[in-house]
């Protein structure tokens, strides 16, 4: 080859006009399809491989996908079945704590009435007895 032809093997890389400070070397353009065929074509095996891998996952995940909606559903119709079943059941259990603090404030008042009766003097009792007389007195059902 002689030396002159090697300038010409390459093109300027810039927009047309003056003197361009880059170029590209025009076997690179077409050699390069050229010269990675081979390598393309010992990676089709590979791709075709990556595909089916990526085809297998796809369709495992899809079947997962499914089985999850499945049990999803699944979980939703027993909650709404055994719904009302453990409506009435906290319901019961508030009306049996209910009712046991009204238990516990009946006995705490009877304690509290016991307890203020047996502390009671008997001048309490006299007097109560004289207001109840004269009651009865003014309201004319007295003796």
């Amino acid at each position: 080859m002689r030396w002159q032809e090697i300038l010409d093997r390459f093109r300027p890389v810039t927009a047309p006009g003056g003197a361009a400070e880059s170029a590209a070397h025009v076997a690179a353009r077409t050699g390069a399809a050229l010269e990675l065929a081979p390598v393309f074509a010992i990676l089709d095996a590979d791709l075709e491989s990556a595909s089916g891998i990526v085809s297998d996952a796809e369709s495992r995940a899809s079947n997962r996908l499914d089985r999850a909606r499945s049990e999803a559903a699944a979980t939703v119709a027993r909650a709404r079945r055994e719904a009302p079943a453990r409506e009435a059941e906290a319901a019961a259990a508030v009306l049996t704590s209910a009712a046991e603090e009204d238990d516990r404030t009946m006995r705490q008042a009877r304690d509290d009435a016991d307890a203020f009766l047996a502390a009671r003097s008997p001048r309490v009792d006299d007097a109560a007895d004289a207001v109840v007389a004269r009651l009865l007195t003014d309201l004319g059902l007295g003796s």
